[in-house]
C-alpha cells in the first residue's frame, strides 16, 4: 500500500497464523519492521496440528509485502522467553514503535467443528478449567508481561500498544464460553488502564475489535457455520493497526475500544478484495 511505516519497528504476538499472521502483514505492505512471535517457528503448530502456518511463513509474507520480517520462537507464558525477545529488539533496534498483542490460548483441545464440540458452548460448570488457565495465561496476563516488558523501549518512542479483543467483552450472549467474555473484558480494561499510565508520556494504548476474521480455523469450519458475507480477511485488521500507527493524532484515541471496520470507514483503507466490512456494532448492541 504505502511505505508509511517505513523505519518503524513493530512486535506482533501470536503471529504464526489467524488474526496475528494478518497484522503483521498489514504492517509490512507498509513498510514496518516486524518482528512476529509464537510457538510454531516452522511447519505445522504441534498443539493445533490441523492449522497451517508459521512464524516463518509470516516473516517471509511481510519481506515480500515491502516489510522486514523477523521470526522469533516465544511461549509468552514463559516470562523470561518474552523478556528475551523484548531484548533482542533493543539489541539490534533500541526501539518499539508498535506492540500488537494478539497472542492467545484456550482452544487447544476443543474440538470446534464435529460432533464433539460440545464444550466450547456447554455450560460452565461442565467445561474443564484449562480453558480459563489457558485464555488468561496465554491471553490477558501475556499481553500483560509483554506490555510492562516492552514500555521502557515505547516511551523513547511515543509508541502505540495495540490489544486485540472482540465484541464479546461488551456483551455476553447466550452460551458463550464465561472465560472468553471475561477474558476479552479484561483485555479492553487493560487497554483503558495502561492509557491511564501512559498518557503523560504520549504513549497510545486501545483496544481493538475485528469483525468475522477469515481465519484458517474459520476456513475450516463445516459449510453454513459462517455467514461469510461480510467476512474479513486477516489482512484487513492489519491495514486497521498500520492507519493507527501512521497516524500522528493516534494519541487522541488513547484508551478507547476501536473497530476494524470503522477505522476503514475513517480511514479509508479497505479490505484486500477492495471492499469495506460493515462493523458488526449494531448486531451486537441490539
Amino acid at each position: 500500500m504505502t511505505s508509511a511505516l517505513q523505519g518503524k519497528v513493530a512486535l506482533v504476538t501470536g503471529a504464526s497464523r489467524g488474526i496475528g499472521r494478518g497484522v503483521a502483514l498489514g504492517l509490512g505492505e507498509a513498510g514496518a519492521t516486524v518482528y512476529v512471535t509464537g510457538r510454531t517457528l516452522a511447519g505445522r503448530s504441534t498443539h493445533m496440528p490441523f492449522l497451517a502456518g508459521s512464524l516463518e511463513d509470516t516473516a517471509r509474507e511481510v519481506t515480500a509485502l515491502g516489510g522486514h520480517g523477523a521470526p522469533v520462537q516465544c511461549d509468552h507464558t514463559d516470562d523470561a522467553q518474552t523478556r528475551a525477545v523484548v531484548e533482542r529488539i533493543q539489541q539490534e533496534h533500541g526501539r518499539l514503535d508498535i506492540l500488537v498483542n494478539n497472542v492467545w490460548g484456550g482452544y487447544e483441545g476443543l474440538h470446534l467443528w464435529d460432533e464433539r464440540g460440545e464444550k466450547w458452548n456447554s455450560p460452565f460448570w461442565e467445561q474443564p478449567t484449562s480453558i480459563w488457565d489457558d485464555m488468561f495465561a496465554a491471553g490477558v496476563r501475556a499481553h500483560y508481561v509483554t506490555s510492562q516488558l516492552a514500555a521502557p523501549l515505547l516511551l523513547r518512542t511515543r509508541g502505540l500498544i495495540v490489544g486485540i479483543s472482540f465484541f464479546a467483552a461488551q456483551r455476553h450472549q447466550d452460551t458463550e464460553g464465561i472465560p472468553y467474555f471475561l477474558a476479552k473484558n479484561a483485555t479492553d480494561r487493560m487497554a483503558l488502564a495502561m492509557a491511564n499510565h501512559l498518557r503523560p508520556h504520549g504513549v497510545t494504548s486501545v483496544s481493538l475489535y475485528p469483525g468475522l476474521v477469515r481465519t484458517e480455523g474459520v476456513m475450516l469450519a463445516p459449510e453454513g457455520a459462517f455467514d461469510l458475507s461480510n467476512s474479513e480477511s486477516p489482512q484487513f485488521i492489519g491495514r486497521a493497526v498500520a492507519a493507527l500507527a501512521g497516524d500522528p493524532n493516534v494519541f487522541t484515541k488513547t484508551g478507547q475500544v476501536l473497530v476494524a471496520a470503522e477505522l476503514g470507514d475513517d480511514y479509508g483503507f479497505t479490505d484486500i478484495d477492495g471492499k469495506r466490512p460493515r462493523s458488526l456494532r449494531p448486531d451486537w448492541e441490539g
